[in-house]
């Protein structure tokens, strides 16, 4: 690449100077609860399953121990019983998790909720329903980043959506699956769709209206970061936990640090993301 002239790279370097010093007083979109904003133009941070090192995965323990270490955003991911129950589990079955077997679309909302998830650190905890989780953050200034799993039926695609919609609470849509997104979108256009990818898997949205994309580390270098910023798009890398991947995926204007330790990238953060680059507000 060429290097500008001198007296371009001067212009723009006098431009962006102006704009740091109005960025720090520009209300941001995103806030995590209970807690000032971070610096300007930090990214968010976003508690994978809450603050799995600390609690068991996607318990409600584990998404009030993330809160209350500073998490701006919880990320957890959905899965729905035999009998439509959209319940918070990463996999789709509850052998790895829970102290019980069998496939999630197998069992009924009542079966899981009598099970307990042992994976984690602390006391064994109950499976929440998304509904639980709703309403607890429901008039919060917490966002949730939700992953819909797959799902056998559409019609529970749709169902997850109207929930989350219909809830209160601030939600960001995510999945590998561009269909889903697109169903889930038809059901509640007003919140925000992010499309996952990874590298093994990674679909083609198409026209699909995203705000945003999550990519694996591995696929979030800094020309595609700044390629999906271009096209309007925020950027939420996973799973970075520690200060190396911080601090590079902040240098590349990364939107949000996916994380299962919430607490230390706060702390990072906050001691350590530059003020002065420009951004607008990020967040749902």
């Amino acid at each position: 690449m060429t290097a500008p002239p001198r007296a371009a790279r001067t212009a723009v370097l006098a431009a962006l100077a102006v704009l740091a010093t109005g960025c720090a007083a520009q209300p941001g979109l995103r806030a995590r609860a209970d807690a000032a904003p971070p610096p300007c133009g930090a990214p968010v941070v976003i508690g994978h399953r809450g603050a799995p090192q600390n609690a068991p995965e996607n318990t409600m323990a584990s998404f009030d121990t993330a809160l209350q270490q500073g998490a701006d955003w919880l990320e957890t991911d959905v899965q729905t019983t035999r009998d439509g129950v959209p319940v918070l589990m990463h996999d789709a079955t509850v052998d790895r998790t829970t102290d019980g077997k069998g496939a999630i679309g197998d069992l009924t909302a009542a079966q899981v909720a009598a099970l307990r998830v042992t994976v984690g650190p602390g006391p064994a905890e109950p499976v929440p329903t998304l509904d639980q989780l709703l309403k607890r953050l429901a008039g919060s200034n917490a966002t949730l980043l939700m992953e819909i799993k797959w799902q056998r039926r559409p019609e529970d695609v749709t169902r997850i959506a109207k929930l989350a919609a219909d809830s209160g609470a601030h939600v960001v849509l995510y999945s590998f699956s561009a269909e889903h997104l697109r169903l889930a979108h038809a059901a509640a256009p007003a919140l925000p769709v992010v499309l996952i990818q990874g590298a093994a898997l990674a679909e083609n949205p198409g026209d699909l209206p995203l705000h945003g994309i999550a990519l694996d580390a591995t696929l979030a270098s800094a020309s595609r970061i700044a390629a999906e910023r271009r096209a309007g798009r925020e950027v939420y890398v996973w799973t970075l936990d520690d200060e190396e991947s911080w601090q590079l995926m902040t240098a590349r204007d990364a939107d949000g640090l996916i994380t299962d330790t919430p607490g230390r990238a706060r702390r990072w953060l906050d001691a350590n993301c530059p003020t002065g680059r420009t951004a607008g507000p990020r967040g749902h």
